[in-house]
């Protein structure tokens, strides 16, 4: 059995990839127009764990984080305002839940 290194994260890219199929998926659901604003609520924080999740990934692999405070704008600009504001507020929460630095 091979030892790591306990310094090194190993980082699945398979994981990677799975987000990145999630947070596609969920962004549908934002503006699937058949659904309603509570099942819009939940998608979005959903979608705003995922989010912060696929950058705790990348930034394990050495790689700038995708999603930023300053472009979150385009993912929730064609959705509902109070989901808007819903996802905005929830990324927040799962940022500082997910965060390196405690």
């Amino acid at each position: 059995m091979e030892t790591q290194n306990p310094n090194e994260q190993p980082c699945n890219e398979n994981l990677i990839k799975t987000e990145w199929a999630t947070i596609k998926q969920l962004e549908k659901m934002l503006v699937n127009p058949e659904l309603t604003v509570k099942e819009k609520t939940g998608a979005a924080n959903v979608l705003a764990f995922h989010v912060n999740t696929l950058n705790r990934l990348l930034s394990q692999r050495g790689e700038k984080e995708q999603f930023s405070e300053q472009n979150l704008g385009d993912y929730v600009k064609n959705i509902d305002p109070r989901v808007a504001r819903h996802f905005r507020r929830d990324y927040g929460v799962w940022k500082k839940a997910l965060s390196l630095k405690k």
